[in-house]
Formats: C-alpha cells, sequence, structure tokens
C-alpha cells in the first residue's frame, strides 16, 4: 500500500467518528423530547450552599450575590486572590467571603480551597451550587428549582443575559442554546451530560469527588464530568430554571479566554482517559458520545477541516480522472485499473461522502433546533460573516496557545 492509499485511508478512518457523532446528535434533536426516559417525582431541594469563585471581577460578583440572597441560601464567594473592590462590596452588602492569597492556578484548585476551608460544615448542606461571578438569576429561581429524587449532581440552563453582538458572540449563543437542547435529549436517554461550567449543583460527596478534585488540567468542568461518571454519579440535565450569563464580548477578548482551553483540552485526552475507559465498560455508546462533545470541539474548526476535506477529495478524484491517470495505467499493463487504485479511489469517495454527510446532519440539526426555539433576541440569526468572525476567533486561541503551550496547563493565560 502506498503513502498517498494510507494517508487517505487514515483520514477516512478518522472522518467516520464526527460523521457518526453528528448522526446521532441529529437523531436526538429531531426526536420529540421526554419519551425514552420516565417520568421522574421531583422535590424542591434542602438546605442550598452557593459557592461564587470569583478572581479579579471587583464589585460586580456581589451583583449575583444579591440575587442569591433573596432565596433561602447560603452565600460564599471565594476571591481567588486580592480583589479589594470585590472584598468592599461584599462586606457592605453583608455577603460572607473566604480569600485565597495567590490566584489560580484554575478554578478546580479554588473549589478545592473551599472544599478544605468548609470541611465537615459541607455535609449540612444537601446541595452545593456552583455559579459563576458574571452571572445573574431571574425572581423566583429558587422557588422554581425542583430536583428530581435521588440526583446528586445537575445541570442547569444557561443562556445569554441579553442581545450578543454580531460575530464570534452570536455563533456562541447558538452553539449554547444547541448544548441546552442536547443536554435534555441526552438526559431523556439516559446518555451522560456534560458540565458545562456554570450553574452547577452537587452533593457535598460530589463536590468533593468532582470540581474539588478537578486540578489537573485548566478544563476542571470536564475533567470533574469525566471524573464524576467514572465513579458512578450520573449528572442530570434540569430542564429550569434558567440563569442567565453576561453575554460573550467581542472576538479578541473571547479569543485569550478560550487560549488555555486548547493546552487543557490535550492535557485532558490523557489524564482523562483512564476515565473514560470505565465509562466505556459500562456504556461504550455513552462513553463515544461524551467522548465526542468534549474533544470534537470547537466545532466550527472541525466542520470547517471537513469541508476542505471534502474539496481536497473531489478534486483530487476529478484530477485523477480528468488527466486518465487510472486509465493510462490500465492501459499499460493491459489489465483493468490495479486493486491499489481502485481502493484509493474508493477512499477518497468515501472521505468525500463522510465530510459532507457531517456538514448536512449538522445543517439539519440546526434546522431542528430553530425549529424548536425559534429566533429568540439572545439567539438571534447566524450570518456567514458571524461564522467566518468565530472561526478566526478560535484559530487565534489556537495561535495564542500555542506561542507559551507550557503555561496553559498551569497558571493563568500568559499577557
Amino acid at each position: 500500500m502506498d503513502k498517498a492509499t494510507l494517508l487517505c485511508g487514515l483520514a477516512a478512518l478518522a472522518a467516520a467518528l464526527p460523521a457518526l457523532d453528528a448522526a446521532l446528535r441529529l437523531r436526538r434533536l429531531a426526536a420529540p423530547r421526554g419519551d425514552a426516559r420516565p417520568p421522574e417525582a421531583g422535590r424542591a431541594p434542602g438546605r442550598l450552599l452557593a459557592v461564587i469563585p470569583s478572581r479579579a471581577e471587583g464589585a460586580r460578583v456581589g451583583d449575583l450575590a444579591g440575587d442569591l440572597k433573596r432565596g433561602v441560601v447560603d452565600v460564599m464567594v471565594l476571591l481567588d486572590g486580592p480583589d479589594l473592590e470585590a472584598e468592599a462590596r461584599l462586606r457592605a452588602d453583608g455577603v460572607k467571603f473566604l480569600s485565597k492569597k495567590s490566584c489560580g492556578p484554575s478554578k478546580g484548585h479554588a473549589l478545592a480551597f473551599v472544599a478544605e476551608r468548609l470541611a465537615k460544615d459541607l455535609e449540612a448542606y444537601e446541595f452545593i451550587l456552583v455559579f459563576d461571578a458574571d452571572m445573574r438569576l431571574p425572581e423566583g429561581f429558587f422557588r422554581d428549582l425542583v430536583v428530581p429524587a435521588g440526583t446528586e449532581v445537575f445541570q442547569l440552563p444557561v443562556r445569554p443575559s441579553g442581545v450578543p453582538g454580531p460575530g464570534a458572540p452570536r455563533v456562541e449563543a447558538l452553539s449554547l442554546a444547541e448544548a441546552l437542547e442536547d443536554d435534555l435529549a441526552r438526559d431523556a436517554e439516559g446518555l451522560p451530560v456534560r458540565l458545562r461550567g456554570k450553574a452547577m449543583g452537587f452533593s457535598p460527596r460530589a463536590f468533593r469527588a468532582g470540581p474539588a478534585a478537578a486540578t489537573r488540567t485548566t478544563v476542571e468542568d470536564s475533567e470533574a464530568t469525566l471524573a464524576l461518571l467514572a465513579s458512578g454519579f450520573t449528572v442530570r440535565a434540569l430542564s429550569g430554571p434558567m440563569a442567565f450569563d453576561e453575554p460573550s464580548g467581542e472576538s479578541g477578548a473571547m479569543a485569550r479566554s478560550r487560549s488555555r482551553w486548547f493546552a487543557g483540552q490535550l492535557k485532558l485526552l490523557f489524564t482523562g482517559f483512564g476515565d473514560l475507559l470505565q465509562i466505556a465498560t459500562r456504556s461504550p455508546k455513552g462513553a463515544f458520545v461524551l467522548a465526542a462533545d468534549l474533544w470534537f470541539r470547537p466545532r466550527i474548526v472541525l466542520l470547517g477541516t471537513l469541508a476542505i476535506l471534502a474539496i481536497v477529495s473531489d478534486g483530487v478524484i476529478l484530477l485523477l480522472s480528468s488527466n486518465g491517470t487510472w486509465t493510462a495505467a490500465a492501459r499499460a499493463s493491459g489489465r483493468p485499473a490495479s486493486g491499489a487504485s481502485m481502493l484509493l479511489l474508493f477512499l477518497l469517495l468515501l472521505l468525500s461522502f463522510e465530510a459532507k454527510a457531517t456538514l448536512v446532519c449538522e445543517w439539519l440539526s440546526l434546522a431542528a433546533l430553530r425549529r424548536r426555539i425559534g429566533y429568540p433576541p439572545e439567539v438571534p440569526h447566524v450570518s456567514l460573516s458571524d461564522v467566518l468572525s468565530s472561526l478566526s476567533m478560535w484559530v487565534g486561541a489556537a495561535l495564542r496557545g500555542a506561542a507559551a503551550p507550557s503555561r496553559w496547563h498551569r497558571a493563568r493565560p500568559p499577557r
């Protein structure tokens, strides 16, 4: 087998995985919701502790703390590093807080600090809720919070609090909306749900085993998801109440915040592989769906790569057919085209088909999503210009991450 055939075969094998993932997601999003898992009884949870990790957020962390104090919930803000402005606001508002002298290197270390400081006090709570400092909660949030019986880990729905600006923020809002619908569909089918990092709830036992132990990478939420599922916990996706996230900023700011994500995802592939294998022993399909959700991202870059592969494959087939390469080889030998030539042609056709099938399934998935949610202000129409802006943002983030790869595993992003 020559090198061209081998490379084409490997590419076709790799392209089959996102094609399968896209087909499964299309089936989930297009199917009626709620039929796979029987209805479960739920109840309002007991005593709650809301934890807000905050690094250099300033006085605005008090806004979320104020939202939380409207409910029957204890609030604890963790100041991850010095923040005099936040301290002044929290003292004035009577909000309890812990102060960590040195910041970082990740949110997992910050939550581990909380677990260590509170120690056995965590056992007094039924659930520990984790919110980001830039979030807001609507009136009646805790009145509407209902948790299914037996749940120890749950992910609440999150959407932008306003209208995202043009470019990458609009693509991000659409991706968040699709993730919400897919999480609910996966939960209905009994498939693994990934923690999204915002508005999460944990029993004290799960808090210690998951977020407070996710200190090996800079993608703490994905790391915690793998650890919890491998330990036998089930992450549930709740349909409400809705928490609001600050809309994503301009593309440059988004690229800076996502640079460290690349290195963390790469490291997670090695540190979390054992957990993924444990999950696969119980549910191979669930492990595949989770792995695709974790590592087939950013999806816009993946889809762009597949589009290029489809164009190149078609171009090579057209080129070899038009210049008579296969026909000339067959005439020279006096025999039909060789098996190697036919194998290369087959692999090129297969690669082109897989890439196009993935793109079609993704488009149909978005169409199914739009039929379900419409075009609300927080998830507006996404134009080609928005898509190109998002793609540019992710490329910029990858380049920033590659410029200082070792620092992304340990500490704050380089400035």
